[in-house]
Order: structure tokens, then sequence, then C-alpha cells
């Protein structure tokens, strides 16, 4: 379904996931506000603002990469599409290595880096596929199963701390990207694959085998 705003046209799979992120950053303030780490608070705010910022340019310039021959034919195209599920995969990549990188100089807590991240992920998610469930009434079954994992995460986090260990947050991580491969095995578009998965596919299964590298790791960078 498409959303005409002036000159372009958006999908209103995009607005949704605009308006899960700023569910996302709501959410992340309150969990701060009560955290017991308030010097670290705003560094943390910040940086996961100006990821998300850098995520979204990667995703719209993702397209010169993906779609080359467009580029070509029309350089304007940038300007009113994006790079789709793939560049989304791409900025999602691009955002954490920046987010955890500039972490690390700012000499911030790893595992309040890590808790921040995975709630601020688990707190968008949730509220993306409860809105796809209200407004585009496709994929169902995908939506109805990540909206209650993750609501359920969010629940547990708050009423038992510990599961938000490293520990803890690298298992609830391997369920839920195994939980996506299966269903976009089961339920997704079939598209161009690379071997025998897609880009989406492919990021499930390799972000399935870091979690695992990481479980039982002292660090995480």
């Amino acid at each position: 379904m498409l959303i005409q705003i002036g000159p372009f046209a958006i999908l209103l799979k995009w607005i949704l996931l605009g308006a899960a992120i700023v569910i996302g950053l709501v959410y992340i303030k309150w969990w701060m506000r009560h955290s017991e780490s308030n010097k670290m608070n705003k560094k943390v705010y910040d940086l996961l603002f100006n990821s998300l910022i850098l995520g979204f340019f990667i995703w719209k310039g993702s397209l010169v990469v993906l779609e080359p021959s467009l580029m070509m034919k029309n350089p304007f195209s940038l300007l009113y599409f994006t790079g789709g599920r793939s560049g989304i995969v791409l900025a999602i990549i691009g955002s954490i290595i920046f987010f955890f990188f500039k972490a690390k100089k700012l000499n911030i807590s790893h595992l309040f880096v890590l808790q921040s991240v995975f709630l601020f992920s688990c707190a968008v998610l949730c509220g993306y596929h409860i809105l796809a469930l209200l407004f585009i009434h496709l994929n169902n079954i995908s939506h109805i199963f990540l909206s209650l994992f993750t609501i359920i995460i969010l629940c547990i986090s708050l009423i038992k701390p510990k599961v938000l260990s490293q520990k803890g947050i690298f298992t609830s991580l391997i369920l839920f990207f195994f939980l996506n491969l299966i269903l976009s095995i089961a339920f997704g578009k079939i598209g161009e694959k690379i071997f025998i998965f897609s880009l989406e596919q492919w990021f499930y299964f390799c972000s399935i085998i870091v979690s695992l590298r990481y479980w039982d790791k002292t660090s995480v960078y």
C-alpha cells in the first residue's frame, strides 16, 4: 500500500517502521531514566540517535549498490526510492558497527550498551509488528509470532532484570533470529537468492552465528 506525501509515494510499511522507531526511542528513554547508569544515559541515547540517522542514509544510499542501472539512468531516483528490505539489512549492519565502534571509543560500559541496543530493538520490532497487524494485513502469522515474542522479552526484562545479562541477551537473540529465519522460509516472498538464502535470510543466519560466538564472551567489542 502506497501513501502519497506531496510528490513522494511511500510504502505504508516504511511509515509504520518510522513510527515504530519513535516508539523505540520513547521506550529506551523511559528505561534509561529508571536504570542505574544515569551518567551514561545521554551519551548512549545520542549515539543511538546518530546511528539511526546514519542507518537512514545507508538505506537510501544502498540503491547505488543494489540498483546501479537505475541510478545510471536517473540519478534523481535516489530521492524517490530506497534500497527496500535488502537496504534495511545493510543499514542495520552499518548502524550496529558504527554504534559499537563509537561506544568503545567513548568508554561506555559494554553491558549497558548491549542492553540499550537490545531493548530498543525489541521495542521497535514490537511496535512495528503490532502496527503491521493493524494496518497492513499481510504476513499476519509472522507479525503475530514476532510481536508476541518481543512483548514476552520486554515483559520478562522488566520483571526479571537478570535476562539482561550478556548470556540472557544473546540467548534471546539466537531464538529471535532463528524464529525469523524459519518464518521467512515458511511465509516469506521468494525473491533473488544468494546460494540457498536471500540476503535477509543470510542476515538472520549470520546473526545466529555471531550471537553464539559472543554468548559467553566477557565483552562484545
